[in-house]
């Protein structure tokens, strides 16, 4: 399946049913980190709400191709970027990404959100991105401007 080495001991995976188990732990040690701006990091507590939330990613890229990933540090999941369905009539469709508080203001999702950029305009084909971010996720928005958004 898609994998994509970032350097540095980091690489995006195609979230698999095989990893629910260290998503989910993943969700629960970031849980205040993400459940700000993330529904799902409040509600995701247990291993089939974890298996629930990845099998929808995969009956999704079945649908469009568009993968939702993990993103892994030295083998150890810290985040991860999804798309929202695709408009095949626009070739559009849009992104939403997280990462655990502990490994935040590294570059880490810079490199993995270009990763993607290059994936889904050079080998999909497609024509616009959208991303929104929360007006006070400074994070999120600073990420968004230098990506070009």
């Amino acid at each position: 399946m898609f994998k994509h080495d970032l350097g540095d001991g980091a690489d995006l995976r195609f979230l698999e049913l095989r990893h629910a188990p260290e998503f989910r732990e993943f969700v629960l040690a970031n849980r205040d980190y993400l459940g700000v701006w993330l529904e799902w990091g409040q509600t995701i507590q247990t291993l089939e709400q974890a298996q629930a939330f990845i099998k929808r990613g995969i009956t999704r890229y079945a649908e469009d191709g568009l993968p939702w990933v993990g993103i892994w540090l030295e083998n150890r999941m810290v985040g991860g970027i999804l798309f929202f369905p695709l408009d095949v009539r626009a070739k559009s469709t849009m992104i939403g990404y997280w990462l655990g508080g502990d490994v935040a203001g590294r570059g880490l999702m810079s490199k993995a959100v270009r990763a993607m950029l290059g994936f889904v305009f050079d080998d999909l084909g497609l024509n616009r991105l959208e991303l929104q971010a929360h007006v006070d996720n400074h994070k999120s928005r600073v990420l968004a401007e230098r990506l070009g958004f």
